[in-house]
């Protein structure tokens, strides 16, 4: 096996590189010579009208390229709005110099779906969205123009969701955003529209990602300059909802041939609740049990973050870059809540609970990372080391109050400590005009150690024995994993094919009752796809399989205690959950989009609620305990009202089936639902900008229950000033206040309605001074989130 790496590197170091040939132009309007920014280059080859790639004209009109072969083999279209689409052949290597004619056939005085070429393309695993293209970034800043994009839509804090889920991967430029939460959002928040270049949305990653989640990747692609700029931004926010809160922050880069220097930073600091109510009944042979629980959580948090990346182009085939985030969190909890417990319609007890604690949280992270691109562009190698420390810890009592008289209280001590890093390298090889190799390796290292310990001042009445009272928990895990997969493009059909090895080696202790668990596994994941593309019609058929894996703290043999009538436990046989997950994509005039996607599954993980008829409380605990599937159907589609009112609506409607056979909580039913959301922009006179959005949850049935409909909406105002250097924003996020988690299930014996609220209704208000240049080259980024999605 060394012989052969050894072998396979020797060959690929003596691998022949091709000059380069320069090919430059400039773009201006025929009747006035008047420069055209940003128009769309897209370069085919002759011989087979086979697309190659897309370039853009500079702030003065500019392009350059390099291209592998005879420039005279290829033939250039060019598209900007308002202007009629050109066909160049390249004849020789002179500067080009390209005149557009106006459009004159555009009308927009009715109503026409927004069609405008390559503003949507499928490419591999990749369906790509030209920011530009769908005239989407105009006056917008980051988070606007990505709310616009097909089955993208913001959540009740403004984090981006993906068809219904938070849990989408964010990467920046290819690479996996070392930002996480409120950071992110920011991040993403502070950017311009005309920033972003493009947006790729993997709902269906191939075997170059990582195997875990079923809910995929959005790539944001930035606009790079590579001339010399200084620039950055500045902002403010205050926001009310039932509690003041406010942010500041900023932006600052420098780039220059061969400097790219960025960094950020922000402050937080602010209130918010969180309102949970729970109503059990429980049908015993007695009687019927109902337990009513309230619980209002009011979390206090100040918030410091700052990233600093910097790189360094070696030569023009190298670069080093390396980047660094510290974060910091100070938080205090309050929690006040009450327990009525009725037999038989008579109250038998009742219990308040008072839960004070103080949760700091300081966290590093930082990479170093390494780029080869041969002179011929045909070999690209990657190379990066990420490493994270993560602490945080919990400290406070708890105590309940019976209606007895009697009470008792713990005050608890929690620690958690993680050090997670990775080492991973990628290889691409174009093997030939048609065929490309893709290969890579990665091995993660995963260290936590987790200290809890209760202390009871007053009696001991709680469900926790004594000898679980202090729980000290090490967990280790290593994954080493490996890739190869090849992309064929032969005129309008382009096919993927990839495989994904990962090993798996954990080992979970308990020091406290001496208990470890361990294992070791292989699991290999095929993926593949076959996409077609024919004047207006774009298809892509795919598929992957997909794995999701226990939380760390999850295979720990822990006691929680939640209140007097519940407790949490850890469950050490808990084993991944596969996926089998598939996907059809149909794309109309580069415009209407339409989705069918699912999945089957087993081993499902299933968060039980076990009632313990005799002794009256509630154990939860997460098991291996379902299989089923799920598929759905999504559509977006884009509207154009004249140049003053734009709009996007988005429709995301499923049906699933899921069945459990565990002891105490086994089930088997249906699921149904939908999600349509809408997005509608005015550009009003004098350069203001109105927005309004909004969502319809239709009532979605479960395979143990349902969800009430649900609805909101949200508006905004923006006004720029001094030549776009200053923003103004204000606005409201849902206005009715009617977002929020409502559930009814029944289980075996028990009916349960949980009901969930929180600061939903904010009013907001934002300023932002930019300065120096527009574009900003990011650094590549730290690449942790598999390994950070499970703490």
């Amino acid at each position: 096996m060394k012989k052969i790496l050894v072998l396979a590197f020797v060959q690929l170091c003596l691998l022949q590189l091709n000059a380069q040939e320069l090919v430059k132009g400039k773009v201006v309007d025929e009747q006035t010579n008047e420069t055209v920014l940003f128009a769309d280059i897209s370069v085919f080859e002759k011989e087979n009208k086979q697309f190659v790639d897309t370039f853009y004209t500079d702030e003065n009109g500019n392009f350059e390229f390099e291209l592998n072969q005879n420039p005279t083999a290829f033939y250039l279209e060019i598209e900007s709005i308002g202007y009629e689409s050109q066909t160049y052949v390249i004849e020789n290597q002179n500067p080009i110099l390209i005149k557009l004619k106006t459009d004159k056939s555009i009308e927009l005085s009715a109503a026409v779906i927004s069609a405008k070429k390559k503003a949507i393309s499928i490419k591999g695993d990749k369906i790509i969205y030209d920011v530009e293209q769908m005239g989407i970034s105009d006056g917008n800043n980051g988070l606007e123009t990505m709310q616009q994009l097909p089955g993208i839509s913001l959540d009740k804090d403004e984090n981006l969701k993906f068809r219904g889920s938070t849990g989408i991967q964010i990467m920046i430029n290819g690479k996996k955003s070392m930002l996480q939460g409120d950071a992110l959002r920011e991040f993403i928040r502070s950017l311009k529209g005309d920033d972003i270049k493009s947006v790729e949305i993997i709902s269906q990653p191939s075997a170059r990602y990582e195997a875990s989640g079923t809910t995929g990747i959005l790539n944001i692609v930035l606009k790079r300059n590579i001339s010399q700029t200084l620039g950055g931004n500045i902002y403010t926010y205050a926001g009310y909802g039932e509690y003041f809160k406010h942010q500041t922050g900023g932006r600052f880069f420098y780039n220059d041939e061969k400097w790219s220097i960025n960094a950020s930073g922000s402050y937080y600091k602010g209130k918010s609740f969180n309102d949970r109510e729970v109503n059990q009944t429980i049908e015993l042979e007695n009687g019927q049990r109902n337990i009513l629980q309230t619980n209002y959580w009011l979390p206090e948090t100040e918030s410091k973050s700052f990233n600093l990346g910097v790189e360094r182009k070696l030569n023009k085939n190298q670069l080093i870059s390396t980047e660094w985030q510290i974060y910091t969190e100070r938080g205090t909890e309050l929690t006040n809540g009450k327990t009525l417990d009725y037999l038989n319609s008579e109250l038998q007890n009742e219990v308040n609970l008072l839960k004070n604690v103080k949760t700091p949280i300081d966290q590093i992270s930082g990479n170093l990372f390494y780029n080869f691109t041969s002179d011929s562009l045909k070999t690209k190698i990657d190379a990066q080391i990420n490493y994270s420390y993560y602490e945080k810890s919990i400290n406070g009592f708890q105590r309940n109050d019976f209606s007895s008289g009697a009470f008792n209280q713990l005050d608890g001590l929690n620690k958690t400590n993680y050090n997670l890093m990775n080492a991973q390298v990628d290889w691409n090889q174009k093997l030939s005009e048609r065929l490309n190799l893709e290969a890579g390796a990665k091995f993660s290292y995963v260290d936590m150690d987790y200290f809890n310990q209760y202390t009871a001042e007053e009696g001991n009445n709680f469900i926790i024995p004594d000898s679980l009272m202090v729980n000290d928990f090490l967990y280790k895990e290593k994954l080493t994993s490996a890739y190869s997969q090849l992309n064929y493009t032969i005129e309008k059909w382009t096919f993927l094919a990839g495989l994904r090895m990962e090993n798996y080696n954990y080992e979970a202790i308990s020091q406290v009752n001496n208990q470890t668990n361990k294992d070791n596994y292989t699991n290999w994941f095929p993926s593949a796809s076959v996409s077609y593309q024919n004047d207006n019609h774009q298809y892509r058929l795919s598929y992957s399989r997909r794995i999701s894996r226990p939380s760390y703290l999850g295979l720990n043999p822990y006691y929680q205690y939640l209140d007097a009538y519940s407790i949490e436990k850890g469950n050490p046989a808990l084993k991944p959950e596969f996926y089998d997950s598939f996907e059809i994509n149909y794309i109309y005039k580069n415009s209407l989009s339409f989705g069918l996607y699912g999945y089957l599954y087993k081993d499902g993980f299933v968060n039980v609620i076990d009632y313990q008829d005799s002794e009256n409380y509630n154990i939860i605990y997460e098991s291996n305990a379902s299989s089923g599937s799920r598929f759905g159907f999504s559509a977006s589609i884009p509207y154009e009202l004249g140049k003053w009112w734009t709009m996007q609506f988005s429709l995301d409607a499923y049906l699933s089936d899921e069945k459990s056979e565990i002891p105490n909580y086994a089930y088997e039913g249906n699921g149904y639902g939908y999600e349509v959301n809408m997005y509608h922009r005015f550009n009003l006179p004098k350069s203001w900008i109105f927005t309004l959005s909004g969502f319809l949850s239709g009532r979605n049935q479960t395979p143990t229950g349902y969800r009430p409909l649900l609805y909101d909406f949200s508006t905004s105002v923006k006004k720029s000033f001094m030549e776009d250097k200053l923003e103004f924003a204000a606005g409201c996020s849902n206005i009715l206040k009617k977002s929020m988690y409502n559930n009814y299930s029944t289980v075996d014996n028990v009916k349960t309605h949980w009901i969930n609220k929180w600061e939903t209704r904010r009013f907001y208000l934002q300023l932002t001074y930019r300065f120096g240049g527009n574009k900003e080259k990011k650094v590549k980024n730290t690449s942790l989130d598999e390994e950070k999605s499970r703490m």
